[in-house]
């Protein structure tokens, strides 16, 4: 039951018993939530407290609501591997999706940020790919991607269908990925980013950079924005007594209505 003294607020407090239900198993996938009379009697709270865990669970990705039917527990995640498995595509078949990519925008650019052409240790004005993909799921967009690649690295790049291609397996046919830096942060969704990604501006979202490097060589950049209420990057650490520290990350995705 809740604690009506304590200094967790009745909601949040609330908000995290039913995502360990769902967590746990107990509320399975496309369960039906109770009401929220239901919950108000179960839990001896106001509608205001209800209203406001169900909202916050929603906006988690852990419940999705059919108007005039009801609200659900959403459909579980899946997990894609961003250190071993770089293809978004053979992940999300493993898992019985269908990914698919959708080109916004690919041109060789010039003119970058300063940040950029320092991180791929170029001089200034030396000519990069940029490519900007929609990366979808069933027909759904969860991730808005761009990708910093050096011409030099990738000259024939544009000629592919880049829908189809999976961009990390073709540079690796060229250099052995050795390693990768990861940077994640939340951030809000901004205009541009929530038109592709069918959302609305400010929600909240996880960015992700990753810069890809043979040996001390910068190979790629890539940037990805992903809806919030749709995923999260997860990491496992694990210890040995001949590595001690070895992380795994992933990224895991989920959205409230079918896929």
């Amino acid at each position: 039951m809740l604690e009506e003294n304590s200094i967790i607020p009745l909601y949040y407090q609330l908000k995290e018993l039913i995502k360990e239900k769902i967590k746990g198993g107990s509320w399975a996938e496309g369960f039906k939530v109770p009401s929220e009379r239901e919950l108000m009697e179960v839990y001896h709270v106001s509608r205001a407290t209800v209203r406001k865990a169900l909202s916050e669970l929603i906006t988690e990705g852990f419940i999705y609501r059919k108007q005039g039917v009801g609200t659900f527990v959403a459909k579980s995640k899946i997990e894609q591997n961003l250190i071993g498995e770089l293809s978004f595509n053979q992940q999300a078949r493993m898992h019985g999706l269908n990914p698919s990519s959708k080109i916004v925008y690919a041109a060789l650019e010039p003119h970058l940020a300063n940040r950029i052409f320092a991180i791929l240790q170029l001089e200034e004005n030396t000519r990069v790919h940029k490519i900007i993909r929609v990366r979808l799921v069933n027909d759904h967009p969860l991730i808005l991607e761009t990708l910093y690649i050096p011409q030099q690295y990738s000259s024939d790049i544009l000629s592919h269908n880049l829908e189809d291609i999976a961009v990390f397996t073709y540079l690796n046919e060229k250099f052995n990925f050795t390693h990768s830096t990861l940077e994640i942060e939340p951030v809000a969704m901004n205009e541009f980013e929530a038109k592709y990604l069918q959302t609305e501006i400010a929600r909240p979202a996880l960015s992700l950079e990753r810069i890809v490097y043979s040996e001390e060589q910068v190979i790629a950049i890539q940037k990805r924005i992903m809806r919030g209420d749709r995923g999260k990057f997860s990491f496992t650490l694990r210890e040995s007594s001949q590595k001690k520290e070895e992380f795994s990350v992933g990224l895991e995705f989920s959205q409230q209505t079918e896929y």
